[in-house]
C-alpha cells in the first residue's frame, strides 16, 4: 500500500488527464473537521478508496447535475466546460448548496490561482494556503502539485476545528486574522549554554 493513499502503489507518469486524487492526510484531516464525509460529487472508485464518502458521483453520474447534501468533500475536476471553467463551474455549485442549506459543511481542494474571477468568492470562507507541494496520485501514478499551489477552503460553523487541523499545511485566513501552527520551541543544547569552568 501506498503510505500517502489508501490504493496499490501505481508507476509514475504524466498524463494530461483530470483524475487527481487527494492523498489522506488531507481527507483525514477534513474528516475530523466535519465528523465524516457523506458525498464526494467528484470522485471514481479508485479516489474513493481514500475519501470513504458514504456516496460519490462519478464522471458518468455528473455531480454537476446531482443535489449536493450533508457534509461534502470536494476535489473537482480542472479544465473548461463549454469554455468556462471547472473548477469555477464547481466552486460556485458548492456555494450554493451550502449557502441554500442543502451543504451542512463542506471542504474543497483547489489551486491557489488568486486572479481567478472564481477565488473571490471563496475569500468569504476560511481558507488554508497550503505551504508545500502535495503530491496528488493519479490513474498512471503519483504526479506533482497544481502550478499554482493548493488551497484548501471551508464552509461550515467548526472554523476552530479547521484551523486546528489545518494549520498543520499551512497558513489559514479566517475573518479574525491569519492562523499558523506555533513553531515547536528548540531545547538548548551544552552547545547553546555557556560553560562555567
Amino acid at each position: 500500500m501506498n503510505k500517502l493513499f489508501d490504493v496499490e502503489e501505481l508507476p509514475e507518469k504524466n498524463s494530461k488527464s483530470n483524475e487527481w486524487y487527494t492523498p489522506h492526510i488531507y481527507i483525514e484531516a477534513a474528516r475530523a473537521v466535519m465528523g465524516a464525509i457523506d458525498l464526494d460529487p467528484a470522485s471514481c472508485e479508485l479516489a474513493n478508496r481514500t475519501v470513504k464518502a458514504a456516496r460519490y458521483y462519478t464522471k458518468e453520474d455528473n455531480g454537476l447535475e446531482q443535489p449536493l447534501y450533508g457534509r461534502v468533500w470536494c476535489n473537482p475536476p480542472y479544465g473548461k466546460l463549454s469554455n468556462k471553467s471547472m473548477l469555477e463551474v464547481w466552486v460556485m455549485k458548492l456555494i450554493r448548496e451550502y449557502e441554500s442549506g442543502n451543504v451542512e459543511q463542506a471542504i474543497l481542494l483547489a489551486t491557489t490561482n488568486t486572479e481567478a474571477p472564481w477565488f473571490a468568492h471563496i475569500w468569504d470562507y476560511p481558507l488554508c494556503f497550503v505551504d508545500h507541494e502535495v503530491r496528488f496520485l493519479s490513474p498512471q501514478g503519483i504526479r506533482k502539485c497544481h502550478l499554482f499551489g493548493t488551497t484548501i477552503s471551508y464552509l461550515g460553523p467548526n472554523i476552530s476545528s479547521f484551523v486546528e487541523h489545518f494549520t498543520e499545511f499551512g497558513p489559514v485566513v479566517t475573518p479574525d486574522g491569519v492562523h499558523r501552527r506555533p513553531a515547536p520551541v528548540q531545547q538548548p543544547t551544552l552547545w547553546d549554554k555557556e560553560i562555567s569552568i
